[in-house]
């Protein structure tokens, strides 16, 4: 008999004895006690114990050490699970070499300074947790963690495609008790045994287990909510294009959940044959919106969005309910067939609604196979966006090219298709090129911006911009905008519009890492400084002031110094000063 059952018995035959007693609410209000207490207690799951070990192939002591630690793994297989990171430390190690990237950061993020180095659930939660030499570690302080519970149940499936080239993954993790912190998903794709008929390093070690091929979607994993309430779930689908990997037949998966903060995991998990299933019978997810722009001058769109079956029985039917700002709300009935996790692209009807300066769709599910939604955490979408920008007749697009120019082109049309500006492919990296184009009194236009390599004019092809604009207005301007980004605005007044000045410099990359650039127009000769300061006033980056001669110009700014944040870039040009935001990051 299980431990739960006979706290139910106990309770119940403790009640027969006391409905003959007199002092019956006394105990009632005990039983009551009880009671919860036996909720709390089975309201938490099993753990299973992860460890994160740091080896190289070339490091002798992880070839002293590891034997007899993947033993003890192995004699505690239905306790713990591993994942084996192997470093560019003390010498040559081929698994390293095909993922230095995600160990790196593995790496950092624990701070390791030599190995072997083993981590036993992240960082101490309690007195059993284990970080240093694995040979340190013993069965009593896997014992020890392993009575620990865990506020998370935590599932896995994976699949080969059936060219045998891509590994999909899913991963379903539900909350048993609340919990609240910055929280993140990884899923670490392993090659449970790795045989080398040579030793590839200097150790003498032929043979490999649990080895890190590649962490989804990065090493720094998913956001998961800060916050979760008992029965609250995420599910997170993965897809890898398998490199580097030794034997197909040896890939796995180990899953787990961990604090970002603290570094504390809260629950691992192996891949398993057992399908995983919804947590609740009839649950949509809505998600993915797109179709939609952040600002409007068209008072229209058509929305286009997912909607997945998150439950357990199919859905064949399902009512969603939209609506802009406070007008009346339209229904779209989905009918169909979809399986637990199979999407449908939903498509709504053209929207027509009245602009605001300020305006919000919503779109939520109301009924699933022709019941309420049993998890209505997550069948919302609400999207803001604002009322386009307003230019004058000549409108200005800047474009400073990254280091594959031939990649970037653009195009302004009106809503009837008619192209009336373009400009691109280009010729020259890094190089900044300024286009004016005249405008129609009284009408909208639609800018698009394009990128053939789908990564904008940024990061790992050298950092360009872009920038569209009517006198000091800023339209438009991005850095990193994938394959192509839209932005509508209107020509409202025919009268001509003054040339550019240091009102409407631009900030790029913003947000910056290591260093950004300013980039102004100024109309005259005249002195520029460019200054940073803290959200508190403080002066912390300092540039000297320098006299520019009317044109365009670029001042870098170094903010390797600068901790991660939100600053205030002044520029000072001819006597106004002239102010913008800019967050910096690691």
């Amino acid at each position: 008999m299980g431990v739960k059952s006979f706290g139910i018995i106990f309770m119940w035959i403790f009640a027969s004895q006391i409905n003959k007693s007199k002092e019956m609410k006394k105990y009632c209000l005990v039983i009551s006690v009880l009671i919860a207490l036996s909720i709390s207690v089975f309201g938490q799951t099993q753990r299973f114990v992860l460890f994160e070990e740091f080896t190289n192939a070339s490091c002798s002591p992880c070839a002293s050490q590891n034997p007899a630690f993947d033993n003890l793994l192995t004699i505690n297989a239905a306790k713990c699970t591993s994942i084996k990171y192997h470093t560019s430390w003390p010498g040559t190690d081929p698994m390293y070499t095909h993922n230095p990237t995600d160990c790196g950061t593995r790496v950092t993020y624990y701070g390791v300074s030599g190995v072997p180095y083993a981590v036993m659930d992240g960082t101490p939660v309690s007195g059993s947790n284990y970080l240093g030499a694995p040979s340190n570690t013993t069965q009593a302080k896997i014992d020890a963690e392993y009575a620990i519970t865990s506020p998370f149940e935590l599932s896995i499936n994976q699949r080969l495609s059936s060219g045998n080239d891509t590994l999909y993954v899913t991963m379903l993790g539900k909350a048993t008790a609340a919990v609240s912190g910055v929280l993140a998903a990884h899923c670490g794709i392993l090659e449970k045994h790795i045989h080398f008929a040579t030793a590839p390093g200097t150790n003498g070690e032929k043979d490999f287990y649990n080895v890190m091929v590649k962490m989804m979607p990065t090493a720094a994993g998913t956001s998961l909510p800060t916050s979760f309430q008992v029965g609250d779930y995420f599910v997170i689908e993965y897809a890898w294009k398998l490199a580097n990997v030794y034997n197909i037949n040896e890939l796995s998966v180990v899953g787990f959940i961990q604090n970002v903060q603290t570094k504390a995991v809260f629950q691992a998990a192996n891949t398993s044959s057992t399908p995983i299933s919804g947590v609740y019978q009839n649950d949509l997810e809505l998600s993915g919106l797109n179709n939609v722009l952040p600002s409007y001058c068209e008072p229209s769109f058509t929305p286009q969005f997912s909607l997945r079956n998150n439950g357990s029985v199919p859905i064949s039917s399902a009512d969603i309910k939209y609506k802009v700002n406070n007008e009346p709300e339209a229904t779209y009935h989905y009918s169909g067939s979809l399986g637990f996790l199979d999407r449908a692209a939903i498509s709504l009807p053209t929207v027509n609604f009245n602009i605001l300066n300020n305006n919000t769709l919503k779109i939520y599910g109301v009924s699933v196979n022709g019941v309420s939604d049993e998890y209505p955490k997550n069948d919302s979408i609400a999207f803001s966006f604002t009322m386009a920008s307003q230019s004058g007749t000549q409108a200005t697009v800047l474009v400073k090219t990254d280091n594959n120019p031939g990649e970037t082109t653009w195009e302004i049309k009106n809503l009837q298709g008619v192209v009336v500006a373009n400009g691109g492919p280009y010729t020259q990296a890094a190089h900044t090129y300024t286009t004016n184009v005249d405008l129609d009194f009284g009408t909208c236009y639609e800018f698009v911006i394009h990128d053939a390599g789908g990564n904008g004019v940024c990061c790992t092809n050298g950092i360009g911009f872009y920038k569209l604009s009517s006198g000091s207005t800023t339209i438009a301007t991005g850095t990193a905008f994938g394959s192509s980004q839209t932005s509508q605005f209107y020509s409202l007044s025919n009268v001509g519009v003054a040339q550019p000045d240091a009102a409407s410099f631009s900030v790029y990359p913003n947000p910056a890492w290591q260093n950004t650039t300013i980039a102004f127009t100024n109309t005259m000769s005249e002195q520029v400084t460019v200054n940073v300061y803290n959200m508190q006033g403080a002066l912390v980056v300092v540039n000297p002031v320098k006299e520019y001669s009317a044109g365009q110009h670029e001042i870098e700014v170094d903010c390797s110094s600068l901790i991660p944040g939100v600053y205030n870039i002044r520029l000072t040009a001819g006597g106004k000063l002239f102010s913008q935001k800019i967050t910096v990051k690691k």
